[in-house]
């Protein structure tokens, strides 16, 4: 059990689990293969872009689980004899922490480039909505001027 001591995380309530993720992220250390982009093309509309040169759609997986996306790429051994190996074709594994109701499109695989697209679904329950505000003054003079129309 983590005690938070500062005045800011005090008031903060119901959050546990995004403090255990910071902590999981303070000791995480993310390695550079394959390169990749992340970018926000819409208000609710975002797209990943990750260097896959030398693999195939079949070699690749993409997993959505708990709000982790997994990316995977492995290749087969191959038999031939490089002279010269320059293109990267090493197995890796990338992952990505996704926003709640955030929700994966699709995934296209065209010059090298995986492109995932994703959208955020927010429910119409989460959208701001407006609250009036009733003063009860008000309400009874409307009510008193409603019922005199009423008697005219």
């Amino acid at each position: 059990m983590t005690f938070i001591t500062t005045p800011l995380m005090r008031s903060f309530v119901g959050f546990d689990n995004l403090f255990d993720e910071f902590e999981r992220m303070s000791s995480f250390t993310d390695n550079n293969y394959p390169a990749y982009n992340i970018i926000k093309t819409g208000d609710e509309d975002y797209k990943i872009e990750i260097a896959v040169a030398g693999f195939n759609e079949n070699e690749i997986s993409i997993e959505v689980k708990k709000g982790l996306m997994t990316v995977e790429a492995s290749k087969a051994k191959l038999s031939n004899e490089y002279l010269h190996r320059g293109i990267a074709e090493r197995s890796f594994t990338k992952q990505f922490r996704l926003a709640d109701n955030m929700e994966v499109k699709n995934a296209d695989l065209r010059d090298g480039l995986l492109t995932i697209n994703l959208y955020r679904e927010i429910p119409e329950a989460e959208k701001p909505k407006q609250i009036k505000i009733n003063t009860p003054g008000l309400i009874k003079k409307a009510a008193s001027a409603l019922s005199s129309k009423k008697v005219a």
